[in-house]
């Protein structure tokens, strides 16, 4: 498959039949290397402030139009629950009535208790499920920090996994393929170092630019960077190819995701307006909440923190469901 391809896959929703959709793509795909790249902290405040709330909404909707007919009855309330408490724990340790390192391990039991809860739905897998509930329990107990952050990592890799179970055949393959060039090989590339060092020998890489006042870089490396080797040389490539990663993330949830969703077949358990008002209902929501992040960037952070909680943790239960195969219906994308 071809770069133009590649690319046209990625913004398909965009313009899916125009005639410039490979060129406008490939470009758009390069600008935001660049970027990441040379710019990695503008990069992710910006991205952040725009984009963050909008990939939230538009996840929840696909999530619930996707997989609602799955999560009724008993296995709602077993998800939801703990879902709800930790929120709370997230909001104690806001307001510091929790240790950090208490809050991060209840979270984690949590999100245990949501996989548990998934397992107990599956028909098949259930042993990779339970692994995975396992190893949150161990994160929860051993290393809290260090389990959220892999998290964070992989948590940018999820609309791989959303292809993986709404598409089949050979269109999954194609998908899938073509996919793993933005979510996986650029990332890497990325993470080596040798993009940072060709532009750094031209002057083009500022890591502490900022178009906003997010806080120091080492600060919000540290959301993809372990703390022990944050003041390595190779820290920085990491943090840029995350970056890049998020953004990719992003993309596919806002412009990718909602071509799969087919609403004459879906169960949704929440009464989501149609498309084009919801779409105007978050593009609202996310200007609004971009201009309190130019306002005071803290504060707006903590909130949206609050709504990124909810849509990673509940993908954890989201994503053994899909394990399951079998328990969902493929679509075409329209």
């Amino acid at each position: 498959m071809s770069v133009p391809d590649v690319a046209a896959t990625l913004l398909s929703p965009v313009a899916w039949r125009a005639p410039f959709a490979p060129t406008a793509a490939v470009l758009a795909l390069t600008a935001v290397f660049l970027s990441a790249v040379a710019l990695p902290l503008a990069t992710y405040t910006t991205a952040l402030a725009l984009f963050g709330l909008a990939h939230v909404g538009s996840e929840l909707r696909y999530v619930d139009y996707r997989f609602g007919g799955r999560i009724r009855g008993g296995l709602a309330v077993w998800i939801l629950l703990p879902l709800a408490a930790a929120v709370m724990v997230r909001l104690a340790g806001m307001a510091g009535a929790l240790p950090a390192t208490v809050g991060a391990g209840l979270e984690l039991l949590l999100g245990a208790v949501m996989a548990v809860a998934a397992v107990t739905a599956m028909r098949q897998r259930r042993l990779a499920g339970a692994c995975v509930a396992a190893g949150l329990v161990a994160g929860a107990l051993v290393a809290p920090f260090q389990t959220l952050l892999l998290l964070a990592i992989a948590h940018n890799l999820t609309p791989l996994a959303f292809l993986a179970d709404a598409l089949a055949g050979a269109q999954r393959r194609r998908m899938l393929a073509a996919m793993s060039v933005p979510f996986v090989l650029l990332p890497l590339l990325i993470a080596s170092g040798l993009p940072q060092d060709l532009l750094s020998r031209i002057g083009l890489v500022d890591p502490e630019a900022m178009f906003l006042d997010g806080g120091a870089l080492t600060a919000n490396m540290a959301i993809y960077v372990p703390m022990s080797v944050i003041d390595t040389s190779w820290a920085l490539p990491m943090f840029s190819a995350s970056v890049f990663a998020q953004c990719m993330h992003y993309a596919a949830v806002i412009l990718l995701l909602p071509r799969l969703i087919e609403p004459g077949r879906a169960r949704p358990i929440a009464p989501w307006p149609n498309a084009r008002r919801f779409a105007l209902y978050l593009a609202a929501a996310a200007l609004m909440l971009a201009v309190g992040f130019v306002i005071d960037f803290k504060v707006a952070r903590q909130f949206y923190a609050l709504a990124a909680l909810v849509h990673a943790w509940v993908e954890i239960p989201i994503l053994l469901l899909a394990l399951d195969c079998g328990r969902g219906d493929r679509v075409t994308p329209g």
